[in-house]
């Protein structure tokens, strides 16, 4: 898998806490790298976990392509892509949010395009701006949201001009579509929601971990100190959590917030003044 998903606290403990028990638990850099570890590994299955939202999925189609050109027997899937608009659309149904622009996720908008906001500006009369990485691109883009603010307007702006098109990238959106359907997800903070998810179509079944092992993925209730579901919907600090910067750290994340580098939590706890 690939290796943000290691810290990543499971229903009893982490793969990194798996791996240092003695389980064959690898951190790629490439989903591709999984064939090689497939061909040197002939009597083991292989279960590549697939995540991330809508940047890495057309890797791991890429993958499931190969593997089938290939007639490689041995890797299976466990799929754990999302989608950003449903999450969003669901945060912002929330009639409590305290959210009221968004900057757009540059990687992401490269492969889906700018054009799949603009329903969600529309809808919940959010401005939103899709950013570069440096800090003139996030300044320019702040400009923008403040800008619409004050103006009364409600658009997508595209300020990462020099690499998200509007349309996104086609080949890569069609290769996922070929593989992958949309279907429910349950998102840690947020809950089920409807076509939040990936799931393999039917006819590639075959390659599906949780039919070949016969397991089923079991909801877990979330720590009670943990507030990642306030955070993400704007009606709390990560330093509002009783926990953060003591309990939980980038080291030992309880919440979605903290694990990834991307993460909220993740981002106050390195930039902030933190009493650990």
């Amino acid at each position: 898998t690939l290796g943000d998903l290691l810290r990543v606290p499971g229903s009893e403990i982490s793969l990194l806490d798996l791996r240092a028990k003695g389980a064959d638990v690898r951190a790629l850099y490439s989903p591709l790298e999984v064939l090689e570890i497939a061909k040197q590994n002939l009597n083991k299955n292989i279960i590549f976990f697939a995540i991330g939202f809508e940047t890495t999925t057309p890797m791991s189609a890429l993958l499931l392509q190969k593997v089938i050109e290939e007639k490689i027997n041995n890797v299976f899937f466990h799929i754990n892509h999302i989608t950003v608009p449903a999450p969003v659309e669901a945060i912002m149904n929330d009639e409590n949010v305290k959210i009221n622009a968004f900057l757009g996720p540059s990687h992401v908008s490269v492969i889906t395009g700018y054009g799949i906001y603009e329903p969600l500006a529309a809808k919940f009369k959010t401005p939103i701006a899709v950013s570069g990485f440096e800090p003139v691109d996030i300044l320019e883009s702040v400009l923008n949201i403040i800008k619409q603010s004050n103006e009364g307007t409600f658009k997508v702006y595209n300020q990462y001009k020099r690499a998200v098109s509007k349309e996104g990238n086609i080949k890569a959106q069609n290769l996922a579509k070929k593989y992958f359907r949309v279907c429910d997800f349950e998102f840690r903070g947020l809950g089920l929601i409807k076509d939040g998810g990936l799931e393999l179509k039917e006819e590639f079944s075959t390659y599906d971990a949780s039919k070949k092992f016969d397991c089923m993925v079991q909801s877990k209730n979330e720590s009670k100190a943990c507030i990642c579901g306030q955070i993400l919907r704007g009606l709390a600090k990560p330093y509002d959590c009783k926990v953060f910067g003591k309990a939980c750290t980038p080291r030992s994340p309880i919440g979605s917030c903290m694990v990834s580098g991307e993460g909220a939590c993740a981002a106050y706890y390195k930039y902030s003044k933190v009493n650990v």
